[in-house]
């Protein structure tokens, strides 16, 4: 194996290795990002699920806390404070220890649009509600000039007053707040199982849970509420009795403990009123328990909810769920605990897979864009290497090869001629070979030179003014004087008029001519009868030079490495003796400085036989 083809493989072998080592980083890389972004990405759904959950959720306990802060006389028709004035229904005013005032509830619109009525069951299970007077609960409307909330208020209480019979406000109440502790367990009063299920509750609930019920926790202090019985006298403008006795009560204030509202419960208010919901608090007047709470709107409501999550989830659902009904894990992972609803958000679109693609593909592009940039830098700079290394042997080789012969005739010669060993009459003839071997050393020498020059760019064009005749004339003096050195036939002729004027530099075409010419001859004296063909053509502001000979022609494997310096076709030592391989690679590189190329136009000519080279440049040539 040669060196050459040994610094090649070494190369390639390098090569192999980067690649492999930065195409397995790109890999682990890609798939590890990918799976850290599928990780990501669903995380982040849950994240944004949670958070949207929290959201709703605090916001209905902060209208939870809100309505807990609401004191237990503002569900009552009327109540008294102290100390004032006794304000009768016939506007006659008695000085008493305390004043007779409205619930604000019923004088005032709700503070939310979706609450439809408040009301109040007492330890008697009466039902009552400070927005409707008696009267107007007993005929279960209100004035033509009401407000549309009192209107609606008077259309809740007539179904709800219906179907309120069928209702367990404490078995319901009861339920819910298990587990909240809010409230004391009083043994004796309650029965023994409720107590015990509280205490159960108590010692199983959740954070979410407790907190919920701590937030309230302190919108409810302990209050003291005028007891109803001084309330009713003082209406009546009557005497402060209890129970018919003509006596002042002892204890005319009530001691009111309040508890936070119990999450809600679906009330079926029929189709044609869609879904309501039944907000109720348990509250403890003294020793009797009431229970006071609203009625809620849920299709006004929940698009109030939907508007909080619109952003992350603009598709999501909250979908009711059916008291009593147990639900199964991975539904219930989705249940808001202030309400009896489901979260429903879309699945990320397209899939985790998907999500995870369109998060990374950006980076993981540019990213693999510049690890095939590197591989093909490096390729680039390792074929570069090659190449250099081969033409650096093959330059050693061609110009050691071509110096051996004429340096060892001339210390044969001289050697011969210092000894005196060489005849008289052969003298001359000795000389003559020295002194062709000398100017075949003289012009690789020069060759290489130019070569080099060519390399480094300090070639310098001489364009001057001419016409097609003079340049003719140039150029066949070229032709016929190579011609006759290597007993070739040449032949000139030219397609354009004489006095068609040109502008280039005449030196170099002359000097790309003669390249071709000398090629053309080694290649032509293997031939029965050599001939070289020389034409100067022009067509659309073009120059062309062709040159022609009757050699054996191209191979086609020769044919795309011809122009490579140090590069000579395979046959070339069996038919075409001398030369480095610098001519044509001088050539072409001479072209492209007059603006021009140099082609191989056909391996066979159909004429002559041999190789067809074209030479094709402008016909002026724009000085810079």
């Amino acid at each position: 194996m040669t060196s050459a083809k040994k610094s090649a493989l070494a190369a390639v072998a390098l090569f192999v290795l980067i690649a492999a080592v930065v195409l397995g980083g790109m890999t682990w890389a890609t798939i590890s990002s990918y799976e850290l972004a599928k990780k990501n990405v669903a995380e982040e759904h849950v994240n944004l699920v949670d958070s949207a959950r929290l959201r709703i959720e605090s916001h209905v306990q902060g209208i939870l806390n809100s309505e807990a802060s609401r004191p237990y006389a503002d569900y009552l028709d009327e109540h008294a404070v102290r100390p004032g004035f006794v304000v009768t229904r016939d506007r006659r005013e008695l000085e008493a220890m305390y004043a007779v005032v409205a619930s604000p509830v019923a004088e005032s619109k709700p503070r939310y649009d979706w609450v439809e009525l408040y009301f109040q069951v007492d330890e008697d299970r009466r039902l009552s509600s400070p927005q409707l007077t008696a009267e107007d609960e007993r005929r279960g409307m209100v004035s033509a000039g009401a407000e549309p909330w009192q209107r609606r208020a008077a259309e809740t209480w007539a179904w709800f007053h219906r179907m309120y019979s069928g209702i367990d406000f404490h078995g319901r109440v009861s339920e819910a707040l298990c587990g909240e502790d809010v409230l004391p367990a009083r043994p004796g009063v309650e029965p023994k199982e409720l107590v015990a299920l509280r205490q159960e509750a108590s010692d199983k609930r959740g954070f979410r849970r407790s907190s919920v019920a701590e937030s309230q926790k302190g919108y409810l202090p302990p209050e003291d509420c005028v007891s109803e019985q001084i309330v009713k006298a003082a209406i009546r403008g009557l005497p402060l009795t209890i129970e018919g006795e003509a006596e002042e009560t002892s204890s005319p204030l009530s001691t009111v403990q309040i508890g936070p509202f119990a999450p809600p419960f679906w009330v079926e208010a029929g189709p044609q009123r869609g879904l309501k919901l039944a907000f109720v608090r348990e509250c403890r007047v003294d020793a009797d328990v009431i229970y006071q709470g609203f009625v809620a709107d849920w299709e006004r409501l929940k698009p109030e909810l939907l508007k909080l999550i619109s952003v992350p989830f603009p598709d999501a659902d909250l979908r009711p769920v059916p008291n009593d009904v147990r639900l199964d894990d991975e539904v219930s992972a989705m249940k808001l605990h202030a309400l009896p609803v489901v979260l429903d958000v879309p699945d990320i679109p397209g899939g985790t897979s998907a999500a995870a693609w369109r998060s990374v593909r950006g980076v993981l592009v540019i990213s693999w864009t510049a690890a095939v940039a590197v591989l093909v830098v490096a390729g680039w700079g390792v074929r570069n290497l090659v190449a250099l290394t081969e033409r650096r042997l093959q330059f050693a080789y061609a110009v050691t090869h071509e110096l051996r012969t004429p340096l060892t005739t001339f210390r044969l010669y001289s050697d011969m001629l210092s000894a005196g060993l060489v005849p008289d009459p052969s003298k001359q003839e000795y000389l003559d070979t020295l002194n062709r071997e000398s100017q075949r050393l003289s012009s690789l020498v020069e060759s290489v030179l130019e070569y080099a020059r060519l390399e480094n760019q300090k070639v310098k064009l001489h364009v001057t003014q001419t016409d097609a005749a003079s340049l003719m004339r140039a150029v066949g003096e070229t032709v016929q004087r190579r011609c006759e050195k290597n007993d070739v036939q040449g032949a000139t002729s030219s397609k354009i008029a004489a006095e068609h004027r040109l502008s280039t530099d005449v030196n170099l075409v002359n000097q790309i001519a003669a390249v071709l010419v000398d090629n053309a001859c080694r290649h032509a004296r293997s031939s029965t009868e050599p001939k070289v063909k020389v034409e100067l053509g022009a067509d659309n502001g073009r120059l062309h030079l062709d040159v022609v000979d009757s050699g054996p022609g191209v191979d086609l494997a020769d044919s795309r490495r011809i122009f490579r310096p140090f590069r000579r076709g395979k046959d070339a030592d069996a038919s075409a003796r001398g030369g480095i391989g610098l001519g044509l690679a001088l050539a072409r590189n001479w072209a492209s400085l007059l603006g021009g190329r140099l082609d191989l136009v056909a391996r066979h000519d159909p004429q002559l036989g041999g190789a067809h080279f074209r030479l094709s440049i402008p016909a002026h040539h724009k000085v810079t």
